[in-house]
């Protein structure tokens, strides 16, 4: 049985809670059993219920002799910490003039967010410290040593009940820590609990958002593909954001289309209107992106054979149309028309590696087999 309550460290009465009442209890020695508690047997488990700073640690307890009095219930020493002028101390100091942290500085911090509490006013101050100090690889390495990097991820599911700020600076903390390709592999665990993110009404958090999920995309292995599918649908819907193409949604297209067993449940997806529009543009760090993500996905059509047979399973249309995926938009007859007077006229830019690529992907078209008769694909029917 758990008892909750506290006890007493130089008597041997117990306060009981039961109900909204309090009893005392005294003990009698090993084997007896306890007052206004039944038969019981003499070992058991204290546990403190809700302490309002720190952690208290579970300690198996026995009826005390008069040889060994050291029974007790350990507080965490960390709950000191926080709020307290040493770690304000310790903020300032690696924010403002100290950018490599020392072992005694990581120690401090991850006890720190251990015990914190999610209200507490230097949250906020502690992560942004954190995601600064993520830009340089040993502090990476120091964190993943002492579970900063771990401690991070496991506040990601109770953050979403956060302040936007916190939130928001959370996710950019989880951003900057995936650029380390080993702290990728701690992060990868979280791409479920970071995906949701995108349907946020905040413009800012689904910025953070797909630039986490960016850093987290540039190796996607087979058993990834499950957890970045559903990011797809948000990255087509987002590709136009007030007139302009959205470069974070682009980026992480081109990470997506880079993994060849993806193409297929992009292709599927519901295009956009005006899709080959972002070929028009001066911009030439959004027509780099551009044409690297076209080129990228019809590579994978070319050699994975993809035909609209293979994507047809993948179509999200309710009525199955196939004019309604982004495979029609890139290799339907009119798409696939303008799409190569494009690329024609920016095999000709003025940017070597623009060009270059234009030309890579007028050459691989010439690989897509003709999109199929509108209405051929009721033939089966």
């Amino acid at each position: 049985m758990l008892l909750m309550g506290w006890f007493g460290f130089q008597t041997r009465k117990c306060f009981v809670w039961t109900g909204h009442s309090k009893r005392s209890t005294t003990f009698h020695g090993t084997g007896q059993s306890i007052n206004n508690m039944g038969q019981q047997n003499s070992g058991f488990v204290v546990e403190i219920a809700s302490p309002r700073l720190g952690r208290f640690q579970a300690v198996p307890q026995k009826d005390p002799d008069e040889s060994n009095q050291e029974w007790r219930i350990t507080v965490n020493p960390a709950a000191e910490l926080v709020g307290s002028p040493r770690l304000k101390a310790l903020i300032d100091r690696l924010y403002h003039h100290q950018k490599l942290w020392t072992i005694y500085d990581a120690k401090q911090i991850q006890s720190a967010l251990q015990c914190m509490d999610p209200t507490s006013e230097l949250l906020l101050p502690l992560l942004t410290v954190l995601s600064n100090a993520t830009a340089f690889p040993g502090n990476q390495i120091i964190m993943r040593e002492f579970r900063i990097t771990h401690r991070v991820v496991d506040m990601l599911p109770e953050s979403k009940h956060w302040p936007r700020s916190k939130r928001v600076i959370l996710l950019q903390c989880i951003a900057n820590m995936a650029v380390s390709s080993e702290s990728r592999e701690v992060i990868h665990g979280a791409i479920a609990h970071i995906i949701p993110r995108l349907a946020s009404d905040d413009e800012m958090e689904v910025v953070v958002t797909m630039q986490a999920l960016t850093n987290l995309s540039i190796v996607i292995n087979k058993d990834d593909i499950p957890k970045f599918v559903p990011v797809i649908p948000h990255c087509l819907n987002r590709l136009w954001v007030r007139g302009e193409v959205n470069l974070n949604a682009l980026r992480l297209l081109v990470n997506i289309s880079c993994c060849p067993d993806m193409v297929p449940f992009m292709l599927g997806n519901k295009s956009v209107s005006g899709l080959l529009r972002i070929l028009d543009t001066d911009r030439e760090e959004v027509l780099t992106r551009a044409v690297t993500w076209i080129l990228c996905t019809t590579s994978a059509v070319d050699a994975l054979h993809l035909t609209y047979d293979r994507i047809s399973q993948h179509n999200l249309d309710p009525f199955h149309n196939p004019s309604h995926t982004l495979y029609f938009s890139l290799y339907g007859p009119k798409g696939r028309d303008e799409l190569e007077i494009q690329t024609r006229q920016l095999a000709a830019h003025q940017n070597p590696d623009i060009a270059k690529k234009a030309i890579r992907l007028l050459e691989t078209l010439v690989n897509v087999p003709p999109f199929l008769a509108a209405g051929s694909h009721l033939n089966r029917l």
